[in-house]
């Protein structure tokens, strides 16, 4: 509290001797520079005056302060896996499993397709699909296009367990 009090004095001190010397160097403006130090004095006083309330009494968070800090991004928790995210919001939409996850599954195919058959899997479609299970192929296919229905539900756990199993085969 003292911090306060000495800084606002200092500031009091400084204003009135700008105050001071600009009256006597201008030549009818004392009424004008006396008003605005009265005024700077005032807001130097209050901002102590409101210094000193917060220093004496900690506040409570408003509900605004308190709604702020809860709307703040919250770092995610390092034991989840998006991964799992991503498969539960799969099989509830298809168009989720079209948008994220078969872009991660077509990327395992292709790159387990390429390191132990030589097959790429957009410029040989047909000998990539003898190779890849019926499940999985349906995901991978270069061709696939995205559901019609944005909200149709994705497939069930099972039909992602198949897909997976046939991609582990490759």
């Amino acid at each position: 509290m003292r911090g306060v009090a000495f800084r606002a004095v200092r500031a009091v001190l400084l204003v009135s001797a700008a105050a001071s010397l600009t009256a006597l160097l201008t030549n009818g403006l004392g009424s004008v520079v006396l008003e605005s130090a009265v005024l700077a004095v005032a807001a130097v006083l209050l901002l102590a005056l409101v210094r000193t309330i917060r220093v004496r009494n900690p506040t409570v968070p408003s509900p605004f302060d308190r709604t702020l800090v809860s709307m703040r991004r919250r770092v995610p928790d390092p034991d989840t896996n998006p991964l799992v995210d991503d498969l539960s919001l799969s099989r509830l939409s298809a168009f989720h499993l079209h948008v994220r996850l078969r872009p991660l599954l077509s990327e395992i195919a292709a790159h387990r397709l390429w390191t132990k058959y030589g097959v790429n899997l957009t410029a040989e479609p047909a000998r990539a699909r003898e190779l890849v299970g019926p499940a999985a192929w349906e995901v991978v296919r270069p061709d696939r296009r995205p559901p019609d229905d944005r909200l149709a539900r994705g497939p069930a756990l099972s039909e992602l367990a198949q897909i997976v199993t046939e991609l582990e085969r490759l």
